[in-house]
C-alpha cells in the first residue's frame, strides 16, 4: 500500500455523456466512484476524499465540493488538496474503468518515484494526469498559487513544474469511462468477465 491520502475527482457535468452523473453510474452492480474509492482503500495508508456531489462521497472519508460547482477537476484538485494530511497524495478520476488496476501501477512505479512523484502514460503516450501519486505540498503550493486560475482551466496547470516519474499503462487499464459507448462497452466486458469467471457444471 502507499502511504498516501487519495484524492477522487468526481464533480464533472458528464457532458460528453449526456449530462449523466458519471459517478452515480453502474458498473458490475457498483457505482463508479464507489468502485474507486474501494480501490484506494486496498492501496493507500491514509484518508479518501471525494470533490463532487455530496451524494458521490457516501463511501469517503470526507466529501468537499468546488466551487463554483462544475468549475473542472483543476479548482476540484486545489479544493481537495486543502484537505489533505499526508506527504504524498493519489489524485485519481472517479471514472476509471480498472480503478484496481491503476492503484496497482502506481504501487509499483512509486518504488522509484521522481522527486515530486509518478503519473502514468497510457500506449498513446498520454500522459494521465488523472492518475498519479504526488508530492502534495509542492501540488498544493502550485494550485495556490493559480488562485482564481484554477476555475475551468486545463489540470494539466497543476503539474507543469513538478519533477515527475512516467510509468507505463496498458490504454485498457488506464481507460475511463466518458461517453455512453464507452460504458456500454465497460459493461459488456464487465458481464463476460463474470460469465467466464462462473465453474461449469461437469
Amino acid at each position: 500500500m502507499m502511504a498516501a491520502d487519495a484524492l477522487i475527482l468526481a464533480g464533472g457535468r458528464g457532458s460528453r455523456l449526456g449530462g449523466m452523473d458519471k459517478a452515480e453510474l453502474l458498473l458490475g452492480g457498483q457505482r463508479l466512484v464507489d468502485r474507486v474509492v474501494q480501490a484506494c482503500r486496498e492501496g493507500v495508508t491514509g484518508q479518501v476524499i471525494v470533490v463532487g456531489p455530496e451524494s458521490a462521497g457516501t463511501q469517503a472519508d470526507a466529501v468537499l465540493r468546488e466551487e463554483p460547482e462544475f468549475a473542472g477537476p483543476l479548482a476540484a484538485l486545489a479544493v481537495g488538496l486543502q484537505t489533505v494530511t499526508a506527504s504524498w497524495v493519489v489524485v485519481l478520476s472517479c471514472d476509471l474503468e480498472y480503478p484496481a488496476a491503476v492503484c496497482q501501477a502506481l504501487s509499483v512505479a512509486m518504488k522509484t518515484p521522481g522527486a515530486d512523484g509518478v503519473v502514468l502514460v497510457d500506449d498513446n503516450e498520454r500522459t494521465q494526469w488523472l492518475a498519479g501519486c504526488y508530492r502534495t505540498e509542492p501540488l498544493r503550493e502550485t494550485c495556490e498559487a493559480l488562485g482564481a486560475g484554477v476555475v475551468n482551466a486545463p489540470v494539466r496547470r497543476a503539474f507543469m513544474s513538478l519533477e515527475l516519474n512516467r510509468a507505463n499503462i496498458s490504454g485498457d487499464k488506464s481507460a475511463d469511462i466518458d461517453t455512453p459507448e464507452a460504458l456500454e462497452e465497460a459493461r459488456l466486458r464487465q458481464k463476460y468477465s463474470a460469465q467466464s469467471a462462473k465453474p461449469t457444471k461437469s
